[in-house]
């Protein structure tokens, strides 16, 4: 999972940039990673003798990154603003 998780961090702003059209299959692909990982962390909870985490709680947290990157990606993309802008008059 961990060359998963770096192959995406790299990848999808890349993807992002090059191609807008590309969002929501990158944001699906970053959202079945993330319940991947979370639910390999809840297993190791339980092999560490902890309860393991429930399927609302991993749920609830893929929705809430999945939604962060979409908010994310929006700025990215000068959709919520305009980014140079906003630099350029916090830089005054």
């Amino acid at each position: 999972h961990d060359e998963l998780k770096w192959g995406r961090i790299v990848a999808t702003p890349v993807l992002t940039v090059a191609s807008a059209g590309l969002i929501p299959a990158l944001i699906g692909a970053n959202a079945a990673l993330d319940f991947a990982d979370r639910q390999n962390a809840s297993k190791m909870r339980v092999a560490c003798g902890y309860e393991a985490l429930s399927h609302g709680r991993i749920l609830g947290d893929v929705a809430t990154n999945a939604g962060i990157s979409m908010g994310l990606t929006a700025i990215d993309l000068g959709l919520g603003s305009d980014v140079a802008r906003v630099q350029a008059n916090s830089s005054n």
